[in-house]
């Protein structure tokens, strides 16, 4: 089934069953061999800036709901490796768009649907190693509150690495209603040293228990070797500390406000073996107005997940990437 978008011509290799769309914009819905159905976005070649996003707009009309997008390693795309030194909105705003340019839209029975990049090496670049040769890292960002939400980006991670270990994972809750750029103001200046988290909301630290205690039950089970909270001030962190049964051992705290660390804060990691460590990362990595310009404006984020794969003897970078969770709204 093909939706057209001008005029095309299709081949196919006589040793292969790959399709060649040349000329042609849209949707393909193709059957493999296996009696995979899936989805693809065919696109014509251009550059990542000027990449149109309605195919996927296009994939998603019709499969409203939860869906799942996942970069795949990005540091297998060339345009992507062009752009060092981006804002983390701007790096993650450019890896859905590169992800939309090719994607690939696996169909299934069960909600979420996941759109994935086509000709990803992530898990070959996984798997050239053995599991003690190399330390994944990573960071998982909220700005609701959904224990099932967090579960859910813990297990994608897992399946789309093909691994059941994860060396840290650092959780960044930051409820939507207090997300506020980095760093507090004071009469327009940003106040050094100070670090407030989740102002103005009820409830915000027993709904930080509950998702800690989500992440404890894989850190029992031998799933994480470490866990990390980030942004939280003294008080915030000593109640959660004190909360539970799987301490954190990474605190990381904003660039903003690092400039003079609190030294109550300092002072309280220094004396539970706590490391400290510094981001970057504003309190909503995927605002409304960033999925609008991403022709998304039916979705919000659930949560994100953003993982580093690292060779361990080398501290070279092998593999990073993105996962997304989407909901219809």
């Amino acid at each position: 089934e093909l939706t057209l978008r001008r005029s095309y011509s299709v081949t196919r290799h006589p040793y292969t069953t790959n399709l060649i769309f040349q000329g042609y914009e849209g949707c393909a819905r193709v059957k493999s061999a296996h009696g995979a159905r899936r989805t693809l976005c065919v696109t014509t070649a251009r550059s990542i800036d000027n990449q149109p996003t309605t195919m996927l707009s296009h994939l998603l009309k019709e499969n409203a709901g939860s869906v799942i997008v996942s970069t795949g390693n990005v540091l297998n795309v060339s345009d992507l490796r062009k752009k060092a030194g981006q804002k983390p909105t701007d790096e993650l705003t450019d890896c859905l768009r590169s992800t939309f340019a090719e994607a690939e839209l696996v169909e299934g029975q069960q909600q979420p649907r996941l759109v994935t990049r086509r000709n990803n090496d992530l898990k070959e670049k996984v798997q050239e190693h053995q599991r003690t040769d190399i330390k994944i890292g990573a960071k998982i960002f909220l700005n609701q509150y959904t224990e099932g939400g967090l579960a859910e980006a813990v297990e994608k991670l897992f399946d789309t690495l093909n691994v059941s270990y994860l060396d840290n994972l650092i959780l960044a809750y930051h409820p939507r209603s207090a997300a506020t750029d980095n760093g507090v103001e004071s009469n327009g200046e940003v106040k050094e040293g100070v670090i407030e988290w989740a102002v103005g909301t009820d409830n915000a630290v027993s709904q930080l228990k509950k998702l800690w205690s989500t992440l404890e039950r894989y850190a029992a089970d031998g799933k994480i070797g470490q866990l990390g909270i980030a942004d939280l001030d003294v008080d915030s962190m000593r109640d959660l500390f004190e909360a539970s049964s799987v301490h954190p051992t990474i605190a990381q705290i904003n660039l903003a406000a690092c400039c003079v660390v609190p030294p109550q804060l300092q002072e309280f990691c220094g004396q539970n073996d706590i490391q400290m460590l510094t981001h970057s990362d504003p309190q909503e990595l995927l605002p409304q107005q960033v999925l609008s310009k991403l022709e998304l404006d039916a979705y919000h984020a659930t949560w994100i997940t953003r993982y580093q794969v690292h060779i361990k003897c080398r501290g070279v970078l092998a593999g990073k990437g993105f996962i997304v969770g989407l909901a219809h709204n």
